[in-house]
């Protein structure tokens, strides 16, 4: 279905994404000017460790990558498709599931980025999130949901891809 929708690349996307207190995340992602908002919660997975894996892999090579980010009910499924330096983002939605990997899901919609944009983006994100927890009083309640470990592997490997 995705290859028969006409697909029109732009660098008109940016993302937000937040670290709440007490398990949640908050990640507003904007594409040409129209904001979509996921709420995630931290219960069922590690959203920013399963960020991490998931960028790590499109960085390595891989042709395909899913992220799945349950908010509670249901959640949503990010499918990343490389094409050379293209990267294909559907994005879908599915209701409460028991299943380790929702079956039914609804495409809410599809853009088209640049793989290094892609990463530009979200390490930003993650690199930001990393320095407001080095406050305290932003740490509290909040820094068991970052996996620091993960995040500095994954921070030599974005620098070196992106020659800074």
């Amino acid at each position: 279905m995705i290859d028969t929708l006409k697909m029109e690349q732009t660098d008109d996307i940016d993302i937000l994404l937040t670290l709440n207190p007490h398990g949640w995340s908050t990640c507003f992602l904007v594409d040409k000017g129209k904001a979509y908002e996921f709420t995630i919660t931290h219960v069922f997975s590690d959203p920013y460790f399963d960020l991490i894996q998931v960028l790590t892999s499109l960085i390595n090579g891989q042709k395909f990558a899913t992220l799945f980010w349950y908010g509670e009910p249901g959640g949503h499924r990010f499918e990343f498709t490389t094409q050379h330096d293209i990267i294909l983002v559907s994005v879908d939605e599915f209701g409460e599931t028991f299943d380790e990997e929702p079956k039914l899901c609804q495409l809410m919609f599809l853009f088209e980025i640049k793989l290094k944009q892609l990463i530009t983006i979200f390490y930003l994100q993650l690199q930001k999130t990393r320095i407001l927890l080095l406050d305290k009083n932003f740490a509290e309640n909040r820094e068991r949901d970052f996996p620091f470990q993960e995040f500095h592997k994954f921070e030599r490997l974005v620098k070196q891809f992106l020659d800074l």
